[in-house]
């Protein structure tokens, strides 16, 4: 009677992805098992977080060494005013844990690195690089090609915003570093610098739990391109990208 009861709970909470063509019960049952690893937790990684969760993911590994600030709140939806000063990723699971309380949640208030990154990576079967940071972006990259786990990559500064989705099971399809060379002398564009903004990254956010649930549900994702958007203009334009015979990432030999 029990588990008559938590089922017919589970097909009304998702009933409406099930009334979608392409998921059946199988494929939300998918999502349902799916283990799901964010790196950072800002603008894109508090949509992220919310929509992968609130659309059932069994377990969310959440990585993001900083505290709730007042500059964070117009665009870090997770987080209200009394949590300035937490730290993200706990303030975040607690705003989570209230949504979907069956969910596992573990969060690592700590910087990602060439140390922590490989097991974490190694243990999920998607990974959502929404850091600010390029050489984690990077990192993050080379370990998921490295441990072939699907990534998602995206970025947002002022009005503008990425997004790349690279499974490294494909091997011909190009990875970050085929992109966005690794030697590349970049400056990080911090939005404190350049200011952001919020529906801009949120945007790029969702769309990254978009492809991460298509993904783990075994539906085709938008491989091969890079998405740009402007908020300003409310535009979308891709473009298409090879890999590089030359990569240092993906195309070693």
């Amino acid at each position: 009677m029990q588990d008559e009861k938590k089922s017919n709970t589970f097909e009304l909470r998702h009933s409406r992805h099930l009334l979608l063509d392409q998921l059946d019960v199988d494929g939300v049952k998918k999502i349902h098992n799916s283990k799901i690893l964010i790196i950072g937790a800002g603008g894109l990684g508090c949509p992220a977080a919310q929509y992968l969760v609130s659309s059932g993911i069994n377990s969310l590994q959440w990585v993001d060494p900083d505290i709730v600030s007042e500059s964070n709140l117009p665009r870090q939806i997770l987080f209200a005013p009394n949590r300035v000063g937490q730290k993200k990723v706990l303030a975040g699971m607690d705003h989570l844990k209230k949504m979907s309380p069956e969910i596992t949640i573990l969060p690592e208030p700590v910087k990602a690195n060439s140390k922590n990154l490989p097991g974490w990576i190694s243990a999920a079967d998607v990974v959502l690089e929404c850091s600010d940071q390029f050489k984690t972006k990077q990192l993050v990259n080379k370990l998921c090609v490295q441990f072939k786990r699907p990534l998602i990559i995206g970025s947002a500064i002022q009005w503008n915003g990425q997004l790349q989705v690279i499974d490294p099971k494909l091997i011909n399809q190009a990875c970050y570093a085929c992109v966005f060379d690794p030697k590349d002398n970049v400056t990080d564009a911090a939005c404190g610098a350049f200011g952001v903004f919020a529906p801009a990254v949120g945007t790029i956010g969702i769309l990254q739990a978009n492809e991460a649930l298509k993904i783990v549900a075994g539906l085709k994702t938008s491989v091969g391109k890079l998405l740009l958007f402007d908020a300003l203009n409310l535009d979308f334009n891709f473009i298409e990208i090879n890999k590089r015979k030359d990569c240092p990432v993906c195309n070693k030999d």
